[in-house]
C-alpha cells in the first residue's frame, strides 16, 4: 500500500504497523544528560527560528508598501498584488505559528498577530460598527495598536482585501473604499511593527534558554527548557485536529461549516494547516527551509532509526494528503465526499499526535501525557 496515497486513518495505522511503530504506552528511558537537551535548544532558538523571523518581518514590510501603493493608485492589478503578498506573509506566519512560547505569546502578541478563535463572532461585530462610525483613529497605526486584537492583524486585513463585498469599494476609490485602504495599510503597518519586536525580542528569550541551569530563574535546567519545545509540538497537532478541523467539521455533516475555519475568506484553510505542519516538523528535525540542520531538532535524541523514520514517513503522509486537497474547506467540503476526507485528514493528525505523545515524547523524556490545551 503506497504512503502517498493514503486516505483513511486505517491505511495510515496500517502503514505505521508496517513499519513497526509502537503506539502503546512509552517505556522507561534512561537519563539524558542536560547537555543534550542544550545542544537541541541552541540550534532551534539560535539557527532555526531567527531566520524566520527576519523573513515574517521581511514579509510584513513588503505587504505594507503594496498597500500603500495600491491605496494611492487602486486598481484591480493592485488589489491583486496585495493580496499576494497577504498570502506570501501569512504562509510564513502560519510556520512559525504553532511555537507559541516566549516573544511569540508575550502580552498576547499572538492574537494581535492573528486574533483566533474568533468563537463568538466578536470581530465581525466590531468590524460592522467600524465600518458604520469610520473613526479616524483606525487609520492610524500607532493608535491602532492599542485597539481591540480583534481588530488587528491578519484576519482585519483579510477582511478588508478578501471580502467580496469590499472589492468594488476598494478599486473604485469611494467612501468605504479610501476608508478600507487607509484602515487595511494600517494594519499592515503595525504588523511591520510587531514582527519587529518579536525578532529583537527573540534573541534575549532564546539566551536564556540555551543557558538554562542552577543559575537560571525561569529554567533550572536545559530539559526543563526543552520542554517548551515538545509541548509546542504536541500542542500544534492539538490545534489543528480540535480547532483547526474539529470546530468546522462540527458535530456531523449536517452541522459542518467551512465558515468556523480559519482564513476562510481568503479560502486558505487547509493551506494554513500544511504550512503549521512545516514549522512543526522543524521542532522535530532541525531543518526549516534553507536554516538548521536536519537531525538536531528533538530527533537528536531519538534512539531508534526505526523509530524515526517511521515518524517522518506518516508525517509526510499527511502532508501528501493535503496536497491533493483543495486549500478551501468550502472547496472540499463542496466535493461529493468532502466531509469524509476531512474527517480522515483529523484522523491522520489524531494519529500523529499518539506518535508524539508516546514516541517521541518517550525518546525525549520529555513527554508527561499532559493536554497542553488543557493544562494538565
Amino acid at each position: 500500500m503506497s504512503l502517498q496515497f493514503c486516505w483513511r486513518t486505517t491505511c495510515l495505522l496500517t502503514t505505521a504497523a508496517a513499519l513497526f511503530i509502537s503506539i502503546a504506552a512509552p517505556k522507561a528511558h534512561a537519563d539524558i544528560p542536560d547537555e543534550n537537551y542544550q545542544l537541541i535548544l541552541e540550534h532551534l532558538l539560535t539557527t532555526v527560528m531567527p531566520p524566520k523571523l527576519d523573513a515574517l518581518h521581511g514579509a510584513t514590510s513588503d505587504l505594507a508598501d503594496t498597500l500603500e501603493d495600491f491605496c494611492s493608485d487602486p486598481d484591480e492589478d493592485g488589489l491583486a498584488d496585495a493580496r499576494g503578498d497577504f498570502h506570501t506573509a501569512m504562509d510564513i506566519w502560519q510556520e512559525i505559528q504553532p511555537w507559541r512560547m516566549g516573544p511569540l505569546v508575550a502580552n498576547g502578541r499572538d492574537q494581535h498577530i492573528e486574533y483566533w478563535p474568533d468563537k463568538h463572532g466578536t470581530a465581525t461585530r466590531q468590524f460592522r460598527k467600524l465600518m458604520f462610525n469610520k473613526p479616524a483613529a483606525f487609520t492610524d497605526p500607532v493608535k491602532l495598536s492599542e485597539a481591540s486584537a480583534a481588530l488587528q492583524g491578519f484576519p482585519a486585513l483579510e477582511e478588508v482585501l478578501f471580502d467580496d463585498a469590499h472589492s468594488n469599494a476598494l478599486t473604485s476609490a469611494s467612501e468605504d473604499g479610501i476608508f478600507l485602504c487607509q484602515y487595511g495599510s494600517a494594519i499592515a503597518t503595525n504588523l511591520v511593527t510587531i514582527t519587529d519586536e518579536l525578532r529583537d525580542e527573540w534573541p534575549g528569550f532564546a539566551e536564556a534558554m540555551r543557558n538554562a541551569g542552577p543559575d537560571s530563574m525561569d529554567y533550572p535546567t536545559a530539559k526543563f527548557a526543552a520542554t517548551d519545545l515538545y509541548r509546542a509540538l504536541h500542542e500544534g497537532l492539538l490545534i489543528i485536529s480540535t480547532q483547526k478541523l474539529g470546530r468546522p467539521l462540527g458535530d456531523g455533516e449536517k452541522d459542518a461549516k467551512a465558515s468556523r475555519g480559519e482564513s476562510e475568506t481568503s479560502k486558505r484553510s487547509l493551506r494554513n494547516i500544511h504550512h503549521n505542519l512545516i514549522g512543526l516538523l522543524a521542532i522535530y528535525d532541525g531543518k526549516w527551509g534553507d536554516a538548521g540542520e536536519e537531525g538536531k531538532g528533538l530527533a537528536a535524541l531519538i534512539d531508534s532509526s526505526l523509530l524515526d523514520r517511521s515518524f517522518r514517513l506518516n508525517w509526510q503522509t499527511v502532508q501528501d494528503t493535503l496536497a491533493d486537497l483543495p486549500p478551501s474547506l468550502a472547496e472540499l467540503l463542496d466535493q461529493p465526499d468532502g466531509y469524509q476526507k476531512l474527517v480522515d485528514l483529523q484522523g491522520q493528525i489524531d494519529f500523529l499526535t499518539t506518535l508524539v505523545e508516546n514516541d517521541v515524547g518517550g525518546n525525549t523524556n520529555l513527554g508527561g501525557g499532559f493536554n497542553a490545551l488543557d493544562g494538565d
